[in-house]
């Protein structure tokens, strides 16, 4: 563990979000596994299917209304 996490603690609030967020990028990083073919195919197909149907689906506000978030 580091030696100044008291001092980290005591940074404006600005500078904590900053180095929150970093910290969450760095762990996100080393945690990504890299997209397996299947994968990569599915989202081929989706944005195949997209680009032939450019009207079908649902507008993302109507899903937040309709879910709730």
């Amino acid at each position: 563990m580091i030696d100044n996490k008291k001092e980290l603690l005591t940074l404006p609030l600005q500078e904590r979000k900053e180095l929150a967020s970093d910290l969450i990028d760095s762990i996100l990083a080393d945690e990504t596994e890299p997209i397996s073919d299947w994968k990569k195919q599915l989202i081929q197909e989706r944005i195949q299917y997209h680009n032939e149907h450019p009207g079908n689906g649902t507008k993302w506000n109507e899903l937040k209304k309709k879910y709730g978030r």
